[in-house]
């Protein structure tokens, strides 16, 4: 490898800008990592076209509970469509689980919606750890298509919730997370599980009796960034897991969650790092940033105000639809075959018309696989100003239903902005840096019943059209 190095160098740069430059996306993308030169070449040469990265905002995928797909509120776009919906290129179980750089983890496999890809990873093996009766695990997608074509999967195990026929009273004082932490992997480069072992640098977050005590929230995120993995666990502690050093850190949260009835938090990326967002039962909203620089890890707190006045009742953004578009399961519709084979045409044409509505079509195996049944969604083809676009006038709203809440979204990748969800059926994007809010749409799926269809998760999405998908990736 070095001679091929030092052959490559000896190529004056126009020369070899011209070579790189031939190469498909993906394998541009890899080889940006083979050393500092090519690297260099290709972003200044600007080779690789940024719109090709998962460098925008596509939507938001949520899961709702007794539903095993996924609703997917999307970003309306002059560029091509991407599908809410993955039953013609995947299996019939389509719940998001993660999401990294365009890439979704779902049950048994990862698929990218802007390519429309699908690559199946085999069942994973039992846990790793040695305390006893550890059964919830939460899986956990790492990709980044500037460094390598590949990804990897981890598993990370909770103490929150444990068998109780195989719980071992020694196990209670036992040092949670342990050291060292073996953990499961999937890699894309060899299409197996391994096992892993990362030793804690650090203080424990406490001890396995501990874990137990915590508020048992459905589902902890996950943040990739910067070449380490960022887990949101139980007992408000972040796992840090270095990949370099095969090292782990325990931070803890900025401020401890107590149960409350409508307490809502979440912890993502935002603009420059990882964030944490709380809104407690008072609609006060705080807001930090996980600060690293200087070889410190300090919560700075960018955020505290209370958001009470955007419970105040609006008209305009009370009646109509907003410019995101919902992708959801209609279960309660049937629609003509013929109907939706023509929109669906029209879809995959990308024959538009301002002047009527186009769809997106999909079909849908009932949980039992007895019937098929259909539905189709608006699709809004201009693209959304995330700046600018359907402001609402705060002033002139009216002071009315302050008995509704927030629950958080996400928080956009790129900007100071929070995505909320108003009395989960409305949503709106909150600049934290200026309280600047933009209404986005409807949230809630006109066939679901409040009293059954519960949000418990939520995923930002960045689509990625670089990379290829199989299982020989």
């Amino acid at each position: 490898m070095e001679k091929q190095d030092d052959a490559t160098q000896l190529l004056p740069d126009d020369l070899l800008a011209e070579i790189l430059g031939r190469l498909t996306p993906r394998w541009l993308a890899a080889s940006r990592c083979v050393c500092k030169a090519w690297q260099a070449i290709i972003d200044s040469r600007r080779l690789l076209h940024e719109d090709l990265l998962p460098l925008s905002l596509g939507g938001i995928y949520f899961n709702f509970h007794d539903e095993r797909h996924s609703v997917f509120f999307s970003r309306p776009s002059t560029r091509p469509i991407i599908s809410g919906m993955f039953t013609d290129y995947t299996p019939n179980a389509n719940r998001v689980e993660d999401h990294c750089n365009g890439l979704l983890l779902l049950w048994g496999g990862v698929a990218n919606p802007a390519t429309r890809q699908w690559a199946p990873f085999p069942e994973p093996p039992p846990p790793c750890t040695e305390i006893k009766g550890v059964c919830q695990l939460s899986n956990y997608l790492m990709y980044d298509p500037t460094i390598s074509s590949h990804y990897e999967i981890f598993q990370i195990p909770c103490a929150l919730d444990r068998y109780h026929d195989e719980l071992d009273p020694m196990d209670d004082t036992s040092q949670w997370p342990p050291s060292p932490s073996v953990l499961n992997v999937f890699s894309s480069r060899t299409r197996e599980w391994e096992k892993r072992s990362y030793v804690r640098e650090g203080e424990a977050a406490g001890t396995v009796a501990d874990m137990a005590l915590s508020f048992p929230y459905d589902h902890f995120n996950g943040v990739y960034w910067q070449g380490a993995l960022y887990v949101h666990c139980e007992a408000d502690f972040v796992m840090r897991i270095s990949l370099s050093d095969k090292t782990y850190q325990v931070i803890m949260l900025p401020i401890t969650t107590e149960v409350s009835e409508y307490k809502s938090h979440f912890f993502g990326r935002s603009k420059n790092g990882v964030h944490y967002a709380l809104m407690d039962r008072d609609q006060r909203l705080r807001i930090w940033f996980l600060n690293e620089s200087c070889g410190q890890k300090m919560w700075e707190l960018k955020h505290d105000k209370n958001i009470s006045f955007l419970l105040k009742r609006h008209d305009k953004y009370g009646q109509n639809d907003g410019p995101w578009t919902l992708h959801y399961f209609d279960y309660c519709e049937n629609y003509d075959q013929n109907d939706i084979d023509a929109h669906y045409k029209g879809y995959i044409n990308e024959d538009y018309n301002e002047e009527c509505k186009h769809f997106e079509a999909a079909s849908y195996e009932d949980r039992n696989g007895n019937s098929i049944r259909n539905v189709i969604v608006p699709i809004n083809k201009f693209e959304w100003d995330s700046d600018n676009d359907s402001i609402l006038d705060i002033e002139n709203m009216n002071d009315e239903h302050r008995d509704t809440f927030f629950s958080i979204l996400g928080f956009h990748p790129y900007k100071e902005v929070i995505f909320l969800n108003r009395q989960m059926e409305r949503g709106l994007a909150y600049h934290f840096n200026s309280s600047k809010i933009q209404y986005l749409g409807k949230t809630f799926p006109e066939c679901y019943h409040s009293e059954v269809h519960e949000m418990y998760a939520s995923f930002v999405y960045t689509p990625c059209w670089i990379g290829e998908l199989s299982e020989s990736t």
